[in-house]
């Protein structure tokens, strides 16, 4: 293995390409993906992963990740025998260490079940990972994610990790990609208010949210949410005549699944490791968007001069008497 420390903010992808050697953006992205890349000990296999300064990074030589031998003369030694090949996961893995392991629960399957004859995405997880992993303490879920929706999902290998991440999973922030019928005016903030038993505005909210692309019916947004959150949400644009795809019969479902993708959470272990997981646009949201533009977001200075301008074209009352 070669290591070398961080010394500037960037993208795991980038520092391979100035420090490793590889001579091809694929070839960097090929061996992120196959595991052969770790940061501070923890492998990680999305190219586009923030590193930080300081941070220490760690790769196979590309030496070693060279082919086998044509032929061997002498017989194979148990010592230099070849493994057995991996089998492939059964979901996209984004992240892994000693602790955890997160993988993508597409939509449409169901996340667990009491009943064994149910096919889950953890069950099969879990299978393939009790024949892929070895001295493994424990294989349990940390997160839900509905049947409908897709997102990152994180399982445990110990215990003492489940209970910490059950237990601060509200605490934790979570991002997700929205899919909306309708637009929303670029970058800005949306409120949105919980409602009481009597159907009386109750809390107030306010969701960050920068527009990804949007086209002539939809638009795509990055938000800063969990799944709790999502009914305040969907009453916030429902006001402003937008409706979240595949959410109720009466919505439209252009695309066979809710507009909802979990694509980040930051996790904090028991020991205080911080540790940010990310997963990309899903294949659904790139077909439907096809074509779609990224609107430029208007600065708040310049909003607020346009209304001011929009006030001063209005035709103002006049008061007092009238002239005979």
């Amino acid at each position: 293995m070669e290591s070398k420390r961080v010394d500037a903010d960037g993208t795991l992808l980038e520092f391979l390409m100035e420090h490793a050697g590889y001579a091809t953006r694929t070839r960097a992205r090929t061996a992120i993906k196959a595991g052969a890349v770790a940061v501070d000990g923890n492998v990680l296999r999305i190219p586009s992963s923030d590193l930080k300064t300081g941070a220490m990074v760690s790769w196979t030589a590309l030496s070693k990740q060279s082919a086998a031998k044509d032929f061997d003369l002498g017989g194979a030694s148990s010592k230099n025998a070849a493994k057995p090949k991996e089998e492939k996961p059964p979901y996209e893995v984004v992240y892994e260490d000693d602790f955890i392991l997160a993988y993508v629960k597409p939509a449409g399957m169901v996340f667990a079940s009491p009943k064994p004859q149910v096919k889950t995405s953890y069950t099969r997880m879990k299978q393939w990972m009790e024949a892929n992993r070895t001295n493994l303490n424990a294989i349990q879920f940390v997160n839900r994610i509905e049947k409908e929706s897709s997102g990152v999902c994180v399982i445990a290998k110990d215990l003492r990790w489940r209970k910490h991440l059950q237990d601060n999973w509200d605490q934790f922030t979570k991002r997700m990609y929205v899919v909306v019928q309708g637009h929303l005016p670029a970058d800005d903030v949306l409120f949105c208010y919980s409602k009481d038993d009597d159907g009386k505005r109750k809390e107030k909210y306010e969701f960050e949210y920068r527009t990804m692309r949007a086209t002539a019916s939809h638009t795509m947004l990055k938000m800063t949410l969990g799944f709790d959150q999502i009914p305040v949400l969907m009453s916030g644009l429902r006001r402003l005549e937008c409706y979240l795809l595949g959410k109720g019969k009466e919505i439209p479902d252009p695309m066979g699944r809710s507009g909802l993708h979990m694509f980040g959470v930051d996790i904090e272990g028991p020991d205080g490791e911080k540790i940010p997981i990310k997963s990309r646009v899903p294949q659904e949201f790139l077909n439907l968007m096809k074509g779609g533009k990224g609107p430029k977001a208007v600065p708040s200075w310049k909003r607020e001069l346009q209304n001011k301008e929009e006030e001063q074209k209005r035709p103002h009352k006049r008061s007092g008497h009238s002239r005979n």
